[in-house]
């Protein structure tokens, strides 16, 4: 349901040339916004389920734009420092070479006590590995680092999933997985309802969780 309060949701940008689709499925989140169904024409009834979004495009050091994949610009508005505590925390794939500095590490440490979704896409990974939280916690990756994260990082229960979920966090595979992770999550926190009428007038397939796996075909 809508409330006056708006879901404070954060996506963290940790590098040069994180790819689009790594950060794309918050657009699906922001598919449930009810200017979004007021412009398409749904009842009023479905409109009260949807959800407020305030959103936080953050960066190490607050300054942007932000460069992306495929030549896009992302505005930041908000620096690891000055970024509010968050509901939903989103960190996009940075280039597979990066390594999380110390103020980075306590900003994801910090951020994942306080929200309620803690969601890596893809090589979004790393910078939760870095940092401890990923310890002890069922999640994935794209696929083919599997095997050598098993050895590297052992106090991580690595599974072969398109999308893992482990209390509040939600792990991604490769790129694409991150849209799967999503319909999951959305399917998980708000009314069937409303979920299926902006997924389907989105023409958005649910692909499961394993591999090979296609719902609802």
């Amino acid at each position: 349901m809508t409330s006056d309060a708006p879901v404070k949701v954060g996506i963290l940008l940790l590098s040069p040339g994180v790819q689009l689709l790594d950060v794309a499925p918050i657009d699906i989140l922001g598919m449930l916004e009810p200017q979004w169904l007021e412009a398409v024409h749904l009842p009023p009834h479905i409109i009260a389920q949807g959800a407020k979004l305030e959103y936080h495009f953050i960066n190490e050091n607050g300054k942007g734009p932000q460069q992306m994949t495929g030549g896009f610009r992302i505005e930041v508005t908000d620096s690891i420092d000055t970024c509010p505590p968050l509901d939903i925390l989103l960190v996009g794939g940075p280039l597979p070479d990066y390594r999380p500095s110390p103020a980075v590490q306590k900003f994801l440490r910090t951020q994942y006590e306080h929200v309620d979704t803690f969601i890596t896409i893809c090589s979004g990974f790393i910078p939760a590995l870095y940092s401890g939280i990923l310890d002890g916690k069922v999640a994935t990756a794209p696929r083919e680092l599997l095997p050598d994260l098993k050895k590297e990082a052992p106090q991580v229960k690595w599974a072969e999933k398109r999308w893992t979920r482990d209390g509040k966090l939600w792990t991604s595979g490769s790129v694409a997985n991150g849209q799967q992770l999503m319909v999951a999550y959305l399917r998980e926190k708000y009314p069937k309802e409303i979920v299926d009428l902006t997924l389907g007038m989105s023409d958005i397939a649910d692909r499961g969780q394993e591999f090979g796996e296609v719902l609802g075909h």
